[in-house]
């Protein structure tokens, strides 16, 4: 599979971007619990959300129109696999604790790895099958604690794993998309989540907490244009400006600021089997992170070392 992301003269603009988001994210449970105490629950707030979002984005939608249509199937499934990734995130850390379900969710890598395996024919080395076995290891931890069964024993749970895949899938999805700028997935994604959270809405949420509430649809106003949208645009213009491996040991502090600002603010356990299970999923992440910048440079050498053909 070919690296179609843009060449950039510098990384470091755009390093930056991708760690400010990464923190930003790993601060995302602090306004979706402040939400949540209006009395919204997660469906509810993600429709909320994401509708406030989509009409801010309506005179784009129609200024990059011919873009989205030449990106065509590929982007709008793209958009909507990872749509399903953020919004079930999004409920799970509502429902559920902020650690457990982003820890479950970072288990993207390793779900990512075995789709490039199975469905695109990418090799499993040695380390990468160490990635997974780590990953797989730290989550076994984390949910059984050695003292029961190593599966999700919540829906927020549930949410973080089920979030976790289809993040890996969007990730595989998007990297072989050439052209989509990072508007154009910020967009995307958006209608995506808006048409999906208000689908499910009428059968999981809680819309009449919404009827008539300016109180709430201020505050949720609020959250989504001035931190919803930003961070998800810098997401997506770091992804695409900078290395896959690099964006993802640059991913992994949200792991880091997630597990320390939820021990010290959101007064939940955090025990041994967070404490190991976060250590090995962030290190398997940071081992496929690694890998993909080990290869990316042993393609540049072997550039270099054929030379220009004639």
């Amino acid at each position: 599979m070919t690296d179609a992301r843009p060449k950039t003269r510098s990384e470091s603009l755009p390093a930056a971007a991708m760690a400010v988001s990464a923190i930003l994210w790993g601060l995302w449970w602090m306004p979706l619990r402040w939400l949540a105490s209006f009395g919204l629950d997660g469906p509810t707030m993600n429709a909320a959300l994401y509708g406030v979002l989509m009409l801010v984005l309506l005179p784009l939608v129609w200024h990059r129109r011919r873009a989205l249509r030449a990106n065509g199937a590929g982007l709008l499934i793209t958009g909507a696999v990872f749509a399903i990734a953020i919004t079930s995130w999004n409920t799970g850390i509502v429902i559920g604790e902020v650690v457990r379900v982003t820890l479950l969710f970072y288990l993207a890598p390793v779900w990512a790895s075995l789709v490039g395996h199975f469905f695109l024919g990418q090799r499993l080395t040695p380390v990468r099958i160490a990635a997974i076995a780590i990953g797989l290891g730290g989550a076994a931890i984390l949910l059984g604690g050695g003292t029961s069964l190593p599966v999700p024993s919540s829906a927020g749970e549930w949410l973080g794993l089920l979030g976790g895949v289809f993040f890996a899938l969007s990730l595989v999805a998007a990297h072989r998309l050439p052209e989509p700028t990072a508007n154009d997935y910020t967009i995307v994604t958006t209608l995506c989540a808006a048409v999906l959270t208000f689908a499910v809405l009428p059968f999981f949420g809680e819309p009449e907490a919404l009827a008539m509430n300016w109180e709430v649809l201020r505050a949720t106003a609020l959250v989504a244009v001035f931190g919803l949208l930003p961070i998800t645009w810098i997401f997506f213009w770091g992804c695409r400006a900078i290395e896959p491996g690099r964006a993802s040991l640059i991913l992994l502090l949200e792991v880091a600021v997630t597990a320390i600002s939820a021990a010290l603010l959101a007064g939940e356990p955090f025990g041994w089997p967070e404490a190991i299970g976060c250590l090995m999923i962030a290190g398997a992440g940071a081992l496929e992170g690694l890998l993909a910048l080990i290869r990316r440079a042993s393609l540049k050498s072997a550039s270099h070392q054929a030379g220009p053909v004639d």
